[in-house]
């Protein structure tokens, strides 16, 4: 598999390290470039995510960058987003509205196909991010994007993997 490291499973039993003929699979993320320090950008070329990781409170102004350097990094023209906005209050309204009316419906044009956000966030918001995400769903039903929240990593990641797993059973997906 690309991009993966075997990696020997160890068992220490009575004193004694033994090696175990089963492998541990450690699949390497793709660091792309970021332009800040205060977000993490990376790929995971083993589930088709991109991840996106706020690691400190950022301004509209930083939002707005990001996204738009996301045009230019997403080199592996990925349609299934992660965005881990834990760490961040959330965006104004006029920086949500620009992401969801302009910048989404672009992306999703250049990458010819239906964006996916799945973003983690507190479980304190949930009730309000699941409130907007109707409001945008009953607004317009062909939107160029789906919205997701979790609070939970996992959760947020099997939304985007059964994403795409529908999208290869309806024979929309188109491999980059």
């Amino acid at each position: 598999m690309k991009n993966a490291l075997l990696v020997p499973m160890f068992n220490f039993c009575g004193g004694i390290l033994r090696m175990r003929p089963q492998f541990l699979l450690l699949i390497a993320r793709m660091r792309l470039p970021s332009p800040s320090p205060l977000v993490e950008l990376s790929y995971r070329p083993d589930l088709h995510i991109l991840v996106v990781r706020w690691l400190s409170v950022t301004t509209d102004d930083e939002i707005r960058r990001l996204y738009r350097h996301l045009e230019h990094v997403n080199e592996p023209r990925c349609r299934y987003w992660l965005l881990d906005a834990r760490r961040r209050p959330s965006s104004s309204p006029v920086t949500t509205r620009w992401v969801f009316d302009e910048f989404a419906p672009e992306m999703a044009r250049q990458l010819n196909g239906r964006l996916y956000f799945s973003y983690l966030i507190s479980p304190l918001h949930l009730l309000d991010a699941e409130s907007f995400r109707r409001m945008q769903e009953a607004a317009d039903a062909e939107l160029p994007y789906q919205i997701h929240y979790a609070s939970q990593e996992g959760e947020a990641t099997e939304w985007l993997i059964r994403a795409r797993q529908q999208e290869q059973a309806a024979g929309l997906l188109v491999e980059p």
